[in-house]
This record gives structure tokens, C-alpha cells and sequence, in this order.
């Protein structure tokens, strides 16, 4: 058996050794011709997978070790009889980790009291219920915008704040982790547009951690003129990717290349799932879990000085495992080269990955770290 994975897949090696022939390609530069004698391919966001990459190939299965499907073409592949797995909230604590870690940046940096804010939730999957949960453990007062969840009756026992999308503009800090869609009913290519834009206050804080795509990057440096620089700006996602709106990364208080959910044990627990999924579809016996597959934290424990305040606490803390800072510095150093979409491609692709949070334990009983995302130390 033969498998084609993307290069920047981390463990494969140790997953896929003794089942399979593994070839490793460029994803974004993949081509039918690599698939000719391949039983499978696994991917990560920049392939896309259509009839046209797949058609007259005898791959069985496609796995994507990412919780976004929006490059993949579902409907061939069911149609062609070809499985199916992709790695649904794989990187939900590492983009929770990186929301946090901006949090402490924007107080640390211009003196954003998120904890006191009133914060804005665009998108309920995984990674939104992820960030939901902890700034709620950490008594934030939050809104929540996604028109499918909160018609499911799971979410009918009213702790979730459901609003309508223009309510969401009037928070003081929003967090993007919608899917990218331009179908259906509630489509989110450009969703954030114009005139939700124009809604927007001064000194709002904006952190896109989803897709690119999903807000009007024209319209949102036409309103941060507007506003005379009075806007907060985290951005990771882009919508051109590799294309980076180099105008806007200007503006941005930090501007890093799609790696929100690059945390270490983050695209692990991605290559883990699929890797489950591959062996419940060829009938093969699962030899690896999370206690097998997944690296153990750098930085094990720490003990937080909580004599400071606790916008201090939880923003040292964070950055001791995570500061976004770096990948920004890195991020513009790079992108500057010329070569946008290269560039692009290497950040991603010789990304130093960090840990979760949640590889490291809290010396003292700091309930603020363990809603944070931080383990308790027994």
C-alpha cells in the first residue's frame, strides 16, 4: 500500500511505517501525476481536492489533518466511492492558546482590559465552543454569533449568549473562527462586510484566527483610516493566501501566516485522527493514541507570581509558553523578501512549532491559568 502525504505533516513516519509506502510531496504544488500509484493521499489545508487532482488515480482515501474542509470536493469524493476523514477540532486547544496569548499581547501592549470587555464569538465549532469555554471560566462577558448552533436544541438551555451578527459589531473585542463558506444560507465569504464594519467603535479589537476570506479586508483598512488607527488588529488568516495583503499587515498589531493552530501537539492530534480514520477504512488495527502519539510540553510547570494583577498573571504566563510577538517579527522580516507567496509557504512549512498550554502545569492553585487552558498541578 502507498500513501502520498503532505510534507508538513508531523508523525507520520512513526504512525504509517509499518502499514504503508509513504511519499512525501509539496501540498501546495501536488499534481495528478504524483497520485498514479497511490491507495491514498493525506493533505493539509493548501491542497485541493477535486476530480481534477484525483480523476483516473486509484486512490480509496483522502484524510486532511485539519479541521477546515473547505479545499476539499466532498460531493466527488463520495460520489467516486473514495473515504473521507479530515481532523475536526485537532488544533481547537492551539488556536484557543493563541487567542489568549494575543489577549495578554494587546494588554500588555496598549493596555486592553479584555477581561473586563465585552468579547464577541463569530463561529461555535470546536475551536469557538474551545475559546467560549475558557474566556467564560474566566467570567468574560460574551456574545455569541453562529445562526446553525443556535438552532441545534443542544444549546437551548440558554448559557450561551446567541446574538445577531450586528451585535457582535458593538463588542469591544471580536474573535473570528468562522468556517469559510459561499454557499447556503448563512454564507461567510465576506460576511464581516462594509457596512458591518462601519459599525465598529473606536479602540475595537479584532482577532481573525478562522479563515481568511471572512471579512472585507478592503473595508476593514478603509475603516481603520477612519478611525485614525483606533483599531486592534490580530490577524492570522488572509484573504489571498499565500497572497498577503501587504497593506494590511502594516496596520496589524500582529500579523502571523495562518499558524493559529500550529501548536506541536495540535497538528499531532491531526496526523493521530487521521490516521484512525485510515485504519478503520482499510480494516487495519489502530496501533497509536493520544498517549503514544503526542509530544510532551518544553516547559512542564511553572508558579505564576499572583501578587501581580490578573491581566499580568495570565499575559506572562501565556507568552511563557507562547508570545505571538515572535511569529510577527518573523512574519514581516520574511514577507518583506519580495516573494510573498514563497515566503508565505516557508513560514508555514519551517514553522518552529510551540506547545499547548496544556502540556504545562501550574505550581500554585490559580484557578485563572486552569480556565485558561493551564493544568492543574496534583
Amino acid at each position: 500500500m502507498k500513501i502520498v502525504v503532505d510534507e508538513n505533516m508531523p508523525k507520520v513516519a512513526d504512525l504509517f511505517a509499518d502499514i504503508a509506502e509513504i511519499s512525501y510531496v509539496n501540498g501546495r504544488n501536488l499534481t495528478q501525476a504524483q497520485l498514479l500509484d497511490a491507495d491514498a493521499l493525506l493533505v493539509r489545508s493548501v491542497t485541493k481536492v477535486n476530480e481534477s487532482l484525483l480523476k483516473d488515480t486509484p486512490v480509496k482515501f483522502v484524510g486532511t489533518a485539519t479541521i477546515g474542509v473547505d479545499h476539499i470536493d466532498q460531493t466527488y469524493l463520495k460520489a467516486s466511492n473514495i473515504g473521507f476523514a479530515s481532523a475536526p477540532g485537532c488544533n481547537a486547544d492551539a488556536v484557543s492558546d493563541y487567542v489568549l496569548s494575543s489577549l495578554g499581547y494587546l494588554y500588555l501592549q496598549k493596555d486592553v482590559a479584555w477581561l473586563d470587555a465585552k468579547i464577541g464569538v463569530v463561529g461555535f465549532g470546536n475551536v469557538g465552543q474551545r475559546v467560549h469555554k475558557r474566556l467564560a471560566g474566566l467570567g468574560c462577558d460574551l456574545s455569541v454569533y453562529d445562526p446553525f448552533q443556535c438552532q441545534l436544541a443542544y444549546w437551548q438551555d440558554k448559557t450561551v449568549n446567541f446574538v445577531d451578527i450586528e451585535d457582535i459589531m458593538s463588542c469591544d473585542i471580536i474573535c473570528l473562527h468562522a468556517p469559510l463558506t459561499n454557499v447556503g444560507a448563512y454564507p461567510t465569504q465576506n460576511m464581516i462586510s462594509k457596512p458591518l464594519l462601519d459599525q465598529l467603535k473606536p479602540n475595537t479589537s479584532i482577532i481573525s484566527a478562522g479563515r481568511g476570506g471572512v471579512i472585507n479586508e478592503v473595508a476593514l483598512m478603509e475603516k481603520y483610516h477612519q478611525l485614525s488607527g483606533k483599531l486592534n488588529l490580530i490577524l492570522d488568516v488572509w484573504a489571498d493566501e499565500p497572497n498577503v495583503n501587504l497593506d494590511l499587515l502594516s496596520l496589524a498589531d500582529v500579523g502571523t501566516p495562518h499558524i493559529a493552530g500550529y501548536s506541536l501537539q495540535g497538528r499531532e492530534k491531526g496526523s493521530l485522527m487521521v490516521y484512525q480514520a485510515f485504519c478503520k477504512h482499510f480494516n487495519l488495527v489502530a496501533k497509536h493514541d493520544e498517549t503514544t502519539a503526542l509530544t510532551q510540553g518544553a516547559i512542564s510547570f511553572i508558579e505564576p507570581n499572583v501578587t501581580f494583577n490578573r491581566h499580568s498573571v495570565l499575559a506572562k504566563a501565556c507568552h511563557a509558553i507562547y508570545n505571538p510577538a515572535a511569529d510577527d517579527a518573523k512574519t514581516r522580516r520574511k514577507l518583506s523578501k519580495g516573494d510573498l507567496a514563497k515566503e508565505f509557504d516557508l513560514l508555514r512549512k519551517h514553522y518552529v512549532e510551540r506547545d499547548e498550554f496544556s502540556t504545562c502545569k501550574v505550581g500554585v492553585d490559580y484557578n485563572d491559568l486552569i480556565a485558561a487552558g493551564f493544568e492543574a498541578h496534583k
